[in-house]
């Protein structure tokens, strides 16, 4: 049995050697890469960073200008009778008319801006009878007619309309000169330029 336990001894002792002896034999050489993996799940979004300095203001825009919206207009007032039938009335006196359109000397309007117009008249009488026309390129477009006892009365009308270049518009009597010539009146004849074309 005593035998029995050196040979064992012996042959544990040459088996660690052999271990020992392999531990410290030289490596071999490095093997080649393997492949690539594929990519790993995307991670978490990080923090919104700081917002960056403000940056230079930009050039000044160009400006264009408006060109002035066109304009013609008249205002003139007469006190007094008008003249004899079918002729225009000639007013005494001008309340309005900077772009001179309208000619005082002949109580006619001239278009010089074509486009939408309004023209109107309102009369005042006491003791009279009137009897107007508002006329464009000798054509009547309305008339009013009016009469006043011992009170004053209203007379007034309007009309819009559209003109080209060199129309003409007047305000004429239809009444004969002497009876228009009784008692007074007083009219105002206007008209202005709502739209040019």
């Amino acid at each position: 049995f005593r035998i029995l336990a050196q040979l064992v001894l012996l042959l544990v002792a040459d088996v660690k050697s052999s271990a020992d002896s392999e531990l410290c034999e030289p490596r071999g050489p490095r093997g080649p890469l393997g492949p690539i993996g594929p990519p790993g799940p995307r991670g978490f979004a990080g923090p919104i960073g700081m917002p960056g300095p403000r940056g230079r203001p930009g050039l000044p825009g160009l400006v264009e200008k408006c060109p002035p919206l066109p304009q013609s207009a008249f205002s003139v007032k007469l006190s007094g009778p008008f003249p004899g039938p079918s002729q225009p009335i000639v007013f005494q006196e001008v309340l309005y008319n900077h772009q001179g359109h309208f000619n005082p000397a002949t109580g006619v309007f001239t278009c010089s801006v074509p486009g939408v117009y309004q023209f109107g008249f309102d009369i005042e009488l006491f003791q009279s009878a009137v009897k107007v026309g508002l006329m464009r390129n000798g054509t009547q477009i309305r008339d009013k007619q009016a009469e006043a006892g011992d009170s004053h009365e209203q007379a007034s009308g309007s009309s819009i309309l559209e003109l080209e270049k060199g129309d003409r518009v007047w305000l004429e009597s239809k009444l004969d000169k002497e009876e228009s010539e009784k008692g007074t009146t007083h009219t105002v004849f206007y008209g202005f330029l709502l739209n040019g074309n």
